[in-house]
């Protein structure tokens, strides 16, 4: 998971203001109308598609994994429909909102890339704090103690760290705090320990250690010997490595994170 800043950069103002519409008339209707409503006009947040993968260089923006196979769906990040309860495969106490986020439907806030993982894994499932009350029509949702961490919130995304095994953990000290209890709820709900992506991550982890050791290796003999020939391979690899933790990249935040935890301080240099 990468940092997209979504709010500074929101769609074509065509697209916004369709969804506006759409969200008066949704507005109008009685409750027994409103899902109606929603799958009537639900190709509107498919036209949006496009420009929220060229946010994130065509990478699923909860797992940062690119595949040109997967169909890529645009996740409504707050519920359009009645929140469940998350119960199976969970032992954290949590709450759940008792309606819908129906008036977040066509709003081009509430959307998120997802590849079919994590969306399939999610549904609609939105945790909250236990003891905590959900956000109703007209209040900033944001005011909630949600549990998910969002792609589009750069705090969140700093919670991530990612361990040798290639597996999701808190970044936090505290392990039992509402931060880390939060990345444990992601990695439940958007099933991020999936095998495919932890092996994914490993072969990140160890292509990023076999370019370390060539960067030490050409640091130690040009340091030694001052030849030009070393001090190209030393340029060639540590670009090498940079590229691994580009927006661009796939899996960029293991990248970063394997190589921030390196012992040498020129090495985790490279991942600033």
């Amino acid at each position: 998971m990468i940092f997209i800043d979504l709010f500074g950069n929101p769609p074509p103002q065509d697209l916004i203001d369709e969804g506006t519409e759409l969200t008066r008339q949704l507005m109008g209707l009685p409750p027994d109308k409103r899902n109606d409503f929603i799958d009537k006009y639900d190709d509107y947040w498919g036209k949006l598609k496009d420009y929220y993968a060229a946010l994130s260089h065509d990478k699923c923006w909860y797992t940062e994994a690119k595949d040109s196979a997967s169909i890529y769906h645009m996740d409504h990040f707050r519920p359009k429909k009645q929140p469940k309860e998350l119960k199976k495969n969970c032992e954290l106490k949590t709450a759940v909102s008792e309606e819908a986020y129906w008036w977040l439907a066509f709003d081009w806030k509430n959307y998120r890339l997802a590849a079919s993982i994590p969306n399939t894994s999610k549904g609609s499932y939105f945790p909250l704090k236990e003891g905590t009350d959900a956000a109703k029509q007209g209040d900033n949702p944001n005011r909630e103690w949600y549990g998910l961490l969002d792609p589009a919130d750069e705090y969140d995304v700093s919670l991530i760290a990612f361990g040798i095994d290639g597996k999701v953990y808190p970044a936090c000290a505290t392990a039992d705090c509402w931060d880390a209890i939060r990345v444990y709820l992601s990695v439940r709900v958007l099933n991020l320990d999936c095998v495919s992506l932890v092996d994914a991550r490993k072969e990140i982890q160890r292509t990023c250690k076999a370019k370390i050791e060539l960067i030490k290796n050409a640091q130690r003999e040009y340091a030694k010997t001052h030849s030009l020939v070393y001090r190209d391979m030393l340029k060639k690899y540590i670009k090498e490595l940079k590229d691994m933790t580009k927006p661009t990249a796939e899996f960029s935040a293991v990248a970063r994170n394997y190589i921030r935890n390196d012992t040498e301080e020129f090495i985790r240099n490279i991942a600033c």
